[in-house]
């Protein structure tokens, strides 16, 4: 897994999802009078300190996220072809590419799949994406030398778009199954205005709004792995401005 993936899968946990390059993410819902806000900052607190920080090109799509505090820090890099998302790549933080490339690739417009390298050239990971009315419906894992999937995952979503199920069904029948579940409010997201909300695939499950519990379960014997209940605060438009689990707490800045 590249740095951004695992650093956000531990600090954060899976949250959110929507998943058509060219979706809105729920931005359709918004009235010309709402306020539109992009995420500046992403901070960390109670498991150590961290941050993410977020630049946007012209067009205020993602440009690139520059991580501070993790003891490894880093730039995620992104490049387009005509506007659509063709890379991204790890650099260090002055610029100098690491070798980790993540290659989006489509066909007729539409993203199939993701490939991982490192040492540029060396293929690490792939995915592989389905889609159905736009949202991503199933995501096929393959690891290093692997020419058949191991695990897939497969969403459900709420009539907002949001996922309230992901589950994992891993090929090997000595590993368990898993069903990660969710609930949300009604406020906005840090990412509601957030693109392409595909680089995100691998941490967040909904772009509309915030996830209030989050319940993994082992499908194999229905026991609950783990729960999590989360309490956030808004500011006046709404915008989810902290969340706390009662051990961690993530806050989120905005450009002005």
């Amino acid at each position: 897994m590249k740095k951004l993936n695992l650093l956000l899968g531990i600090l954060i946990g899976l949250t959110i999802l929507s998943c058509s390059s060219d979706d809105n993410s729920g931005t359709d819902d918004q009235t010309p009078e709402e306020t539109t806000k992009l995420l500046k900052k992403i901070s960390f607190s109670g498991n150590g300190n961290y941050s993410l920080t977020f630049f946007y090109n012209p067009d205020d799509k993602l440009d690139r996220i520059e991580s501070a505090g993790t003891g490894d820090d880093f730039i995620k890099q992104f490049f387009y072809d005509n506007g659509v998302l063709d890379r991204a790549e790890f650099q260090d933080l002055n610029g100098v590419s690491d070798g980790s490339i993540e290659q989006y690739i489509y066909n007729n417009g539409q993203l199939i799949q993701r490939e991982d390298y490192f040492n540029n050239t060396t293929l690490d990971e792939t995915f592989e994406y389905s889609f159905s009315n736009e949202l991503i419906s199933n995501i096929k894992y393959f690891g290093f030398n692997e020419t058949a999937f191991s695990e897939q995952y497969i969403f459900e979503y709420d009539s907002d778009n949001n996922v309230i199920s992901r589950k994992t069904d891993y090929v090997n029948n000595s590993i368990s199954d898993e069903e990660l579940t969710f609930t949300y409010d009604d406020k906005k997201s840090p990412f509601l205005n957030f693109e392409p909300n595909i680089v995100l695939i691998d941490d967040f499950f909904s772009f509309k709004n915030n996830p209030t519990s989050e319940i993994l379960t082992d499908l194999s014997n229905s026991n609950v792995i783990y729960q999590r209940n989360y309490t956030l605060t808004y500011d006046s438009d709404d915008y989810a401005i902290s969340r706390t689990d009662g051990t961690e707490t993530v806050t989120y800045e905005y450009y002005e």
